[in-house]
């Protein structure tokens, strides 16, 4: 049994124009389990990116070459690096000068209202693509992974 998974070859034909859609959260299981949940979705092709180090992240998504990053915003006063929206925005524009195309969101806990100047802001100057707070509701997600498939249907027509 390999430890590395089988590289499939590119796709074609009905659902190839799917958005590779990388996600990348603070701690493992919730990492699967986000990428199950947008498997299960539809309407993308999950990855799962199984680091918080910024390099291993912009690297994943390079070698996967996602259409769509959503991470996970980590706000805990306890851990041992907390994901900002800083460090957030730091990943993204990393990602997109590797990826120009790339679509990146993020996720934060609710019951930090002082985040939410930080967050316009990273909108502002298009640093992430967009984000929501609290639990991720099925219809944003698929609104997202909408945008992503028309920007994928307006490069691929160029």
């Amino acid at each position: 049994m390999s430890l590395f998974r089988k590289r499939e070859p590119p796709a074609s034909g009905p659902g190839a124009e799917l958005p590779r859609a990388a996600v990348c959260s603070p701690s493992r299981a919730m990492t699967r389990r986000a990428a199950e949940w947008m498997g299960n979705l539809g309407g993308c092709r999950p990855l799962g990116i199984l680091s918080d180090d910024c390099d291993d992240v912009v690297w994943q998504c390079t070698a996967e070459r996602a259409d769509l990053l959503l991470m996970k915003a980590d706000f805990t006063d306890g851990a041992e690096e907390p994901r900002d929206i800083s460090a957030c925005c730091n990943v993204a524009v990393e990602v997109r000068r590797k990826l120009p195309d790339c679509r990146v969101y993020l996720i934060c806990e609710d019951g930090h209202p002082e985040k939410l100047p930080a967050l316009e802001k990273a909108v502002e100057l298009k640093l992430i693509d967009g984000y929501c707070i609290g639990d991720l509701a099925a219809e944003q997600m698929r609104t997202w992974l909408s945008e992503t498939a028309e920007t994928i249907s307006g490069r691929s027509a160029r």
